[in-house]
This record gives C-alpha cells, sequence and structure tokens, in this order.
C-alpha cells in the first residue's frame, strides 16, 4: 500500500521528500550533538562528574572600559565582592573622556586588590581592543586572567569560583555563558534571543568539535598560553580591531585544551544601555572574523542554518503537493517532522537556560528561526563591503 502511493508520486516529489528526510536529519544532529552539548554539561557539572581543580587559582580581572564611568561606578563593587580567596580587578581604561578616571581612582583608595591603566588616545595603528588586552595582561599579577567589559556583571557571587575551578592540567582556556540583561518589547526580545543562540551555539560547538568563537565579556585563560612561545597570541591578527576574543582563542587553540563553563554560577550579564547598537556592531565584527574560524565548526554552523530554512520549504512543498494528491500520510508525516523539530529546537535552549538560571525563550526562536539566514547574509554583506573599517580605529 504504500509503496505503491510512494511509486504513484511524481518523480520531483520523491527526490523533494528525500531531501526533506536529508535536512531534518542533519537538523536532528545539530539539536543532539551541538545545541544539547551546553545541558548536558551543565548536568554533569552539577553532578560533579566533571575534572575540577585541586586548588582553586588565583585570579586577575581585566574590565576594558571606554567612556562607562556610570556603568564602573555601579558595577565594579559586583566585581569586587565575588567570593573567591585570591583574586584582582584591573580596569583597562581606552582613553575615556568622561569621569571614569575620577571613578578609577577613588576606588584605587577604597580597594587593595583593585587596580586600573590608561591607554593614549594617540595609539590608533593597532586594535585598542587588543592593545587593552594586551596592557591588562601585561598588569596582571596572577597566571590566571579573566576578561570582562564595564558594562557586564557577573549573576553570583561565585562567578570566579566557577570559572576557575575548570583549570585543570590540559585546559588552558575556560568561555563562560554570556546574556544580554532582560528587557521588554519584541525588538529587545529577537536580540536577546539571538544572542543566547549564538552564545549557546558557541558553547555546543567548542564542546562538541572544536573552539568556535568565544566573548570576551566572559573568557577566562592562562597568562603562559598568551606569552607563548615568546610572543603574543593575538599578534596574527592585530592589524584588525575585532577578533580579541574569538580568533584569540582560534590561535591558543590545540586539540581540547579549550573548555566551557556550563554553571549557572558562571554566567555573566550584559547590561549594555544600546541593546541595538551593541547587538549590530557585535554581529558586525562576528561576520567578518568568522573567514579566520576553524573550518568544520564553521561549516557545521552555516549547514544549520541552510538547512534549518531547506526543511521548512521542502515541507511546504510537500505539504502543498501531497494535499492536492490526496497522499494525506505523507503530508502528514511532514507535517509530524516539522512538529518535531519545532519542538526540540524550543525545549533544547529552554531547559538550557533554566540550568543556567536566566531568562527562557518559547516563541522567539520560532520567531526568529527563518529570520536568522537573512539576517546573517545582511551582516556578511555589510562586513564584505566595509572591510577598511575593521582595520583602523573602532567599530
Amino acid at each position: 500500500m504504500i509503496r505503491d502511493i510512494w511509486f504513484s508520486l511524481p518523480f520531483w516529489l520523491q527526490v523533494v521528500c528525500l531531501g526533506l528526510v536529508c535536512v531534518w536529519l542533519y537538523q536532528l544532529f545539530f539539536l543532539l550533538v551541538v545545541r544539547l552539548r551546553p545541558w548536558w554539561r551543565s548536568r554533569r557539572e552539577a553532578a560533579g562528574r566533571v575534572s575540577l581543580a585541586n586548588e582553586l587559582p588565583a585570579v586577575s580581572i581585566i574590565v576594558y572600559a571606554h567612556n562607562q564611568a556610570a556603568d564602573l561606578q555601579e558595577n565594579l563593587p559586583r566585581l569586587l565582592d565575588c567570593d573567591y580567596p585570591d583574586f584582582e580587578v584591573i580596569v583597562v581604561d581606552d582613553g575615556s573622556t568622561d569621569e571614569t578616571e575620577d571613578i578609577l581612582t577613588q576606588m584605587d583608595q577604597r580597594s587593595e586588590h583593585f587596580f586600573h591603566t590608561t591607554m593614549a588616545e594617540r595609539v590608533s595603528t593597532v586594535s585598542r581592543r587588543k592593545l587593552a588586552m594586551l596592557l591588562g595582561v601585561k598588569a596582571a599579577h596572577n597566571d590566571i586572567v579573566l576578561m570582562t567589559q564595564a558594562q557586564c556583571i557577573p549573576a553570583s557571587r561565585g562567578w570566579l569560583a566557577a570559572m576557575g575551578r575548570l583549570f585543570v592540567p590540559g585546559i588552558d582556556a575556560v568561555m563562560g555563558p554570556v546574556v544580554y540583561e532582560n528587557r521588554i518589547g519584541l525588538k529587545n526580545k529577537l536580540i536577546q534571543w539571538d544572542f543566547f543562540d549564538r552564545t549557546l551555539s558557541m558553547m555546543g560547538l567548542t564542546l562538541a568539535v572544536k573552539t568556535y568563537g568565544g566573548w570576551n565579556y566572559n573568557l577566562a585563560f592562562r597568562k603562559e598560553v598568551f606569552f607563548a612561545n615568546k610572543n603574543y597570541a593575538i599578534q596574527h591578527h592585530l592589524d584588525i580591531q575585532p577578533g580579541e576574543d574569538d580568533l584569540f582563542l582560534a590561535n591558543v587553540t590545540r586539540g581540547r585544551n579549550v573548555t566551557v563553563a556550563c554553571s549557572a554560577d558562571a554566567v555573566v550579564v550584559n547590561r549594555e544601555s544600546d541593546v541595538v547598537y551593541m547587538w549590530t556592531r557585535e554581529r558586525l565584527r562576528r561576520a567578518f572574523t568568522a573567514r579566520f574560524y576553524f573550518l568544520v565548526p564553521s561549516l557545521l554552523k552555516h549547514l544549520d542554518s541552510v538547512t534549518r530554512w531547506l526543511m521548512v520549504l521542502a515541507a511546504l512543498a510537500i505539504i502543498i503537493a501531497t494535499v492536492q494528491l490526496q497522499s494525506w500520510w505523507i503530508a502528514g508525516l511532514a507535517v509530524l517532522l516539522l512538529l518535531l523539530h519545532a519542538v526540540g529546537y524550543v525545549l533544547i535552549p529552554y531547559y538550557t537556560a533554566r540550568r543556567l538560571g536566566v531568562h527562557r525563550y518559547l516563541w522567539t526562536p520560532l520567531l526568529f528561526s527563518l529570520a536568522a539566514p537573512w539576517v546573517n547574509l545582511f551582516f556578511r554583506y555589510r562586513a564584505d563591503t566595509a572591510q577598511r573599517q575593521f582595520y583602523v580605529g573602532r567599530i
């Protein structure tokens, strides 16, 4: 019966049906192997099945700031209040012209674990963010360096412990989860979801395959790998403005020496006031630096976006054609595959967010999923047509 119905279909429809099965299987692979990996890792951390350091290492927190006096005044006390035995906070001021210097000077007098340094505004021939990273690492007194920015705060006082305990022998860098501060409004929800979705992809691909991106809002590494081979690990792309986080990770990666912290204590919240500007800037930076990423994780991520669209288009074509042919079981199968994918696509990040203790999304993923490939193409086009801005000055 089923065989007769199948062979009664037009050849083109048979090809589309087989194509739907193929792209759906790839989506299933990506969901279970990549997107589910942070959730699975979080469960392993909570159950104590992840290797942890015998002693917590001393940590130097490097904070990048540029004209963010209000952020520093509000957020620095949260950093200094971390529950950790041995740490320091170093702020690198990128030539601020507001009240940043006054606030940093006051903080110097209040805490013996706080230091700051200022970059000269005239330095513009190299990436200022990478130069700030270099100055901060050189000023650090401890072997573990943790990068963040002035507008970011840890979600928990246990942030440093959640990151530092993962520096076991063989681990040189630890990525931590980052989320935007939850705000109302559809535009904010879509941007927040896109950032969280890309964070999960970075975490999942790094755990499952190889390093794929990273955020300088929550990135820890050993000082020795930064100065490995008597050279700075960032110098390969020193003429490129972005890349102080994702390209840096790519340079220091050797096999499995980079891991990801997947506990609620490891979360950092980005409290940027202008979310649209921050998101646009980050999207442009990533669209440009993505060309330097490792091939395999980049290919898997691109295939995820493409096959998601192909799956929907193929399913719609099958449903329309089979309804006209009255092949109800094939139409029902196409609908079932779409529903199963939608459930997995929503529930996996939902329960991962639940384990991380951050805002959870139900309908936003479905709204944004079909727009994501076009958003990616838009920013890739913008990055390709304005490449000069990524080599000199700020974006």
